[in-house]
């Protein structure tokens, strides 16, 4: 698969995988306490502000414009230590993401609601978890589609 079409699943991935996240911090109360995460808590006012159809279509950009990023700087996986590489690779750009969003003033509801809440260290380590999420589920769509 070429990388414009991995850039466009990655989009659909990120996107889809902000509603689930979604609806995870609007049922936060309602959630078995092993899925309460504090940082969906900080979600919250930042997804009353948006519509949901605009907050999938955010996160879907911010997806695909770090897997531009991730791929000019690491083939997708074909070993095992390749896998461990790229999810590094990830890990560390989805991290450092965060910084371009919030000085690039295009996201200002995120910043001022979920970035401020949570603090740089931590927002680092839920960007960087997020960019892990989405490649996990982009290489079992992968690898399920090739079989």
């Amino acid at each position: 698969m070429d990388n414009c079409n991995i850039y466009i699943l990655t989009f659909v991935i990120t996107a889809l995988w902000d509603v689930v996240l979604r609806k995870m911090s609007e049922n936060y109360n309602s959630l078995p306490s092993l899925f309460q995460a504090d940082f969906m808590r900080y979600l919250q006012p930042y997804f009353k502000g948006q519509t949901l159809l605009g907050a999938a279509l955010i996160a879907g950009f911010v997806g695909a414009t770090t897997q531009v990023i991730i791929l000019n700087l690491h083939k997708l996986p074909t070993t095992p230590r390749s896998f461990v590489t790229f999810m590094i690779t990830t890990f560390i750009v989805s991290a450092l993401y965060g910084f371009v969003m919030k000085f690039s003033k295009l996201f200002p509801d995120l910043v001022e609601t979920y970035y401020k809440n949570l603090g740089v260290a931590r927002s680092m380590y839920t960007d960087g978890v997020s960019g892990l999420i989405v490649q996990l589920t982009l290489l079992a769509v992968l690898y399920l589609s090739n079989r």
